[in-house]
């Protein structure tokens, strides 16, 4: 049905009905407790409780484990001093687990052929390895340090010369006390894995299936029960939803990779060609890239695939955004989960947005929403007629208005309607909403203005009056979170650190996020692109580092709780600088901004400026001189 045989209105209805129902039909957001508490008693019955304790622990002791510490991060077990087991399989800094790399790099330059798993929750496992060649963790530990791709030592006695040089000869004495000869290459292996197996996470879905029904957010919820309708859980089951049984990859179409034969390397069995052991799923959106050869770089993408590969289903955009919120709630809470900003608590309740109104008036109404959910689909380049080609890049309105404007600190629109005619310093002078609506469509969608009376300014208009028809006048939590400002500039490097371990697991590390199946190579993304010629421009409010660095501590990774946060104040800085560092869309006449230079933020980075500091501190600080110059300026 093409947009311009029906007309927005008429287009609108049949897609609203995925997007507001389909997509989480089986619990809506607001689901009551006897729902949500169904739904709890399904999870457990299907994935059950994860242990207090892996398996083999039972004989653990804290002198071994500490031992085992103690040779996991120690680098003299490589050839050439350069590697440890933590340098695949990091733990430090909150990692989880993994390098965040495509495949590691071993101790002299060589890459491996298949990704590294995490070593969080392993011993738990069927097995050991994408292959299962490895029946425990101590088995598994020895084989990288004498695999000559990785750690490269050339034989177990040269390995425990190393060792010996160490001076731990004693202690593994007093730990394997009983052993005629303890000093062994075993022993080594067995305390390394007394230490892995202490490594078992927590998350709030654990709280969630242990009853605490408000553990999840509500779109994470619907992610669940999604999870569970679409077949997901037929192969990521059991307590770690995964790591207990071997699957084919491509029950219905073949993964692209036909060169890595899987547990057929292990058995010679040709039912295991392309099996592999399936990957937990606690702590996934931590252990970008994805799948056994690291090519699959997004969860985004990895969810899509496995529809297509496993199902045999294109899923849509909604799904694939409500499953990824979901697969959040699985990341360990001691790694993820930052003290609270402070910030008062919301002061009202979201619109249920399966209850807009029918008639003339709701049909307006869903137009707008569909606008904002998909604008790129109506006046962008998937509009098809370049005359309605108002929106000039990937990003969704809802990219920055979380969950479609109705998230507290998720730059909710309920007050929209309410706050105009107003005052914008950026202009010097008072605005109307279909100005504010503009100016997002120049600057965060790098196009061009809507008409000012036409029908899609009108829809805009028509679903932000509805939104808001209930908001509190003293309304809470109208923006993001604030930060506190660091005394040094951000950290690009340290942005790139923690952005490879928070968010290229959606976006990719290239910044370039993600377009699914369903939608095709030119359709709208499912996840959108931070930065390149598809992203916002350098006019948009997301282009400066202190505003983005509060939308992110409030609402990234997706779906993240404002009052749950996964990265401090500075790590969402030094995101910010690092995402703001690359390029993007050009927008012209930037110099007109703020006429009155005095009142431009502090964190612009474009000039001309009322002070004197350049403008790199402009853009990643430090910052608290320039406020402190304008205090003093302004007295």
């Amino acid at each position: 049905m093409s947009r311009s045989a029906t007309g927005l209105l008429g287009i609108v209805g049949a897609v609203v009905g995925v997007l507001l129902v389909g997509a989480g039909e089986s619990a809506p957001a607001g689901a009551s407790a006897g729902e949500a508490g169904a739904l709890v008693k399904e999870a457990r019955e299907v994935f059950g409780i994860v242990p207090p304790k892996m398996p083999g622990s039972e004989d653990d002791t804290p002198e071994k484990v500490e031992l085992g510490r103690k040779l996991y991060f120690e680098r003299s077990l490589s050839i050439n001093r350069t590697q440890s087991c933590n340098d695949c399989h990091r733990i430090d800094e909150d990692r989880a687990g993994v390098d965040n790399l495509p495949t590691s790099e071993g101790a002299e330059g060589d890459f491996g052929d298949r990704n590294s798993p995490t070593v969080l929750n392993a011993g738990f496992h069927v097995a050991q390895f994408w292959d299962g060649r490895a029946e425990d963790l101590a088995v598994q530990a020895k084989g990288p340090v004498l695999n000559p791709v990785e750690m490269g030592m050339p034989s177990e006695p040269v390995v425990m010369e190393r060792v010996k040089a160490l001076d731990y000869a004693g202690t593994f004495r007093k730990v394997f006390a009983g052993q005629d000869d303890p000093f062994n290459y075993d022993n080594v292996a067995e305390a390394i894995a007394a230490f892995e197996r202490t490594l078992v996470t927590h998350d709030r879905f654990d709280d969630f299936l242990g009853g605490d029904e408000e553990a999840l957010a509500p779109k994470e919820i619907e992610g669940l029960a999604l999870f569970l309708d679409t077949g997901c859980a037929d192969c990521h089951a059991g307590p770690l939803l995964g790591g207990d049984r071997y699957e084919k990859v491509g029950e219905y179409h073949p993964y692209e990779n036909r060169e890595d034969a899987g547990r057929f390397t292990v058995t010679n069995d040709e039912a295991d060609k392309y099996v592999f052991k399936v990957p937990s799923l606690r702590n996934i959106t931590l252990t970008a890239p994805y799948f056994h050869d690291g090519q699959v770089a997004t969860i985004a993408e990895a969810v899509d695939l496995m529809g297509w590969l496993q199902l045999d289903e294109k899923l849509p955009n909604p799904q694939i955004d409500l499953l990824l919120r979901f697969l959040v709630s699985l990341n360990d809470k001691a790694r993820t989960t930052t003290p609270a900003p402070d910030a008062p608590q919301p002061n009202w309740t979201a619109p249920d947005l399966g209850g807009m109104p029918e008639g003339e008036r709701g049909a307006a109404i869903r137009s707008g929403f569909q606008l904002l959910d998909d604008i790129y689909r109506f006046l962008g380049a998937g509009a098809g007629d370049p005359a309605k080609v108002y929106s000039g890049n990937g990003i969704a309105c809802r990219n920055c208005h979380q969950d479609h404007g109705t998230k507290p600190y998720g730059l909710p629109l309920l007050a929209a309607a309410d706050r105009y005619p107003r005052y914008l310093s950026r202009v010097d002078r008072q605005i109307t909403l279909r100005d504010r609506i503009n100016g997002c469509m120049q600057r965060s969608m790098d196009g061009r203005p809507l008409p000012e009376n036409g029908e899609e300014m009108n829809a805009f208009l028509a679903f932000l009056s509805w939104l808001g028809s209930d908001a509190p006048k003293d309304f809470v939590g109208r923006a993001s979170v604030n930060v506190k400002l660091p005394n040094r500039a951000a950290d690009v490097g340290a942005g790139r650190e923690r952005y490879l371990v928070a968010c290229q697991s959606c976006h990719g590390a290239d910044g370039a996020g993600y377009r699914s199946i369903a939608s095709g190579p030119e359709g709208s993304y499912a996840v959108p692109p931070l930065w390149g010629d598809d992203s916002f421009n350098t006019g948009a409010s997301m282009h400066r580092v202190l505003a983005a660095a509060r939308f992110i501590k409030s609402n990234m990774p997706l779906g993240t709780p404002w009052d749950r946060p996964l990265l401090t104040d500075g790590q969402a800085i030094d995101v910010a600088a690092y995402m703001n560092s690359h390029p993007r869309p050009e927008k012209a006449g930037l110099e007109k901004d703020w006429p009155d230079p005095s009142k431009k933020p502090v964190d612009c980075p474009y000039p001309p400026y009322a002070d004197d500091f350049p403008q790199k501190q402009h853009k990643y600080g430090p910052f608290p001189p320039i406020i402190r110059a304008q205090e003093k300026r302004s007295r």
